[in-house]
């Protein structure tokens, strides 16, 4: 049988006298000692880098590595980053600081493991927190190690993951954390409307459309046959009034003055009983009487005397006309709201009058409904 010894390494023209088995032996004997020399070379890169290379001129050791090479790039950094990480430093006292991987600069020089299996080492246990345990660490490396020397990259890659899972469940803090983007562009209309348009960040997005999706699903009424009564746009639009409604209602809500969530209409009182005319929403926009009649159903009302040239000459208290303890009555009675088809529940309903308090109708639990 032919000599298979690294002693003996066969000429191109020979290697027909070997079988694919001896050829195979051939390439696994010369693929360890390649692993052996290449650790030899991490050596002499660390020893270099502790004070050789700048006495050479260089600045780093990457750049003499680079020159002796006649290369750059990739392979360099990556070379390179192997060496420091498998061997030994110097401080600037001289006293030897101990490798990063040493367990992995061992194997390497046994030629155990091929560059590789150091690189996908290594990447492991760069994303090992310095919180954990040194002992903890260590036994990582040795577990890595152990398995690289029967397995391929890709199993190191696998058990990786899974060491990293025990070690650092919450992962990797991100260093660069974007600041939450939220924004809202109002461009109000002549006729007192307004549109809105904007960008909320994944979390703002996710939050608002946990209380905007309940709120607008189509209900029986939205849809008759072939007759779609809200349209998708509609519905949302409709659910996020809902939302500032029940918003406004709050005991802590603030509006311009400190105070709760108020609007401010001013209408004559002849033509808030008879709904003709119009009344001033907020001091700007024009809205009809009956809309005045609606918004005062269930809302503090504050009486003001005009004189002659609509000049205040006086201005009364706030009174809530439907009180709390009317609602958590009406609640309880209606359950939701009494309009047909609405599934609302009692925090998003109106305490409306059956007949109109501008028209004579008692503030009471006989004459109210949700």
């Amino acid at each position: 049988m032919p000599e298979t010894s690294s002693s003996l390494v066969p000429q191109q023209d020979e290697l027909w006298r070997f079988s694919a088995h001896e050829v195979a032996a051939l390439l696994r004997e010369g693929m360890v000692l390649w692993w052996q020399q290449e650790a030899r070379i991490h050596r002499m890169i660390a020893h270099l880098d502790n004070g050789g290379a700048s006495a050479l001129g260089y600045t780093s050791v990457a750049g003499l590595v680079a020159d002796i090479a006649r290369s750059s790039g990739p392979g360099v950094k990556k070379l390179v980053k192997r060496a420091l990480a498998t061997n030994p430093s110097q401080g600037i006292d001289g006293a030897e600081i101990p490798a990063p991987a040493p367990l992995v600069g061992e194997a390497a020089r046994e030629g155990e493991i091929s560059p590789e299996h150091v690189d996908g080492i290594v990447r492991v246990l760069e994303k090992i927190p310095a919180t954990v345990p040194v002992e903890d660490r260590e036994f990582a490396e040795q577990a890595l190690v152990e398995l690289a020397r029967r397995a391929g990259v890709r199993e190191i890659g696998k058990a990786g993951k899974k060491i990293l899972d025990r070690l650092d469940p919450d992962g990797p803090e991100s260093r660069d954390i974007p600041e939450p983007r939220r924004e809202l562009n109002v461009h109000h209309r002549k006729d007192g409307s307004a549109k809105f348009d904007g960008y909320l960040d994944p979390v703002s997005a996710a939050k608002t459309l946990a209380l905007l999706d309940p709120l607008a699903q189509a209900s029986e009424g939205d849809q008759s046959g072939e007759l779609v009564r809200r349209s998708r746009a509609e519905r949302y639009g409709d659910a996020f009034m809902e939302i500032i409604a029940l918003a406004a209602s709050h005991p802590e809500s603030p509006n311009r003055s400190g105070g709760r969530s108020d609007l401010i209409v001013t209408i004559p009182l002849d033509a808030l009983k008879k709904e003709l005319g119009t009344a001033c929403l907020d001091m700007v926009t024009d809205i009809t009487a009956s809309e005045a009649r609606i918004l005062a159903c269930d809302c503090r009302v504050i009486p003001a005397i005009l004189d002659g040239d609509g000049q205040p000459m006086e201005m009364g208290r706030a009174r809530r006309l439907v009180t709390e303890a009317l609602r958590f009555m009406l609640a309880l009675r209606d359950g939701g709201c009494c309009f047909p088809g609405c599934s609302r529940t009692p925090r998003h309903c109106e305490a409306h009058h059956v007949v109109p308090w501008a028209h004579g109708g008692t503030t009471d639990l006989g004459n109210l409904v949700l």
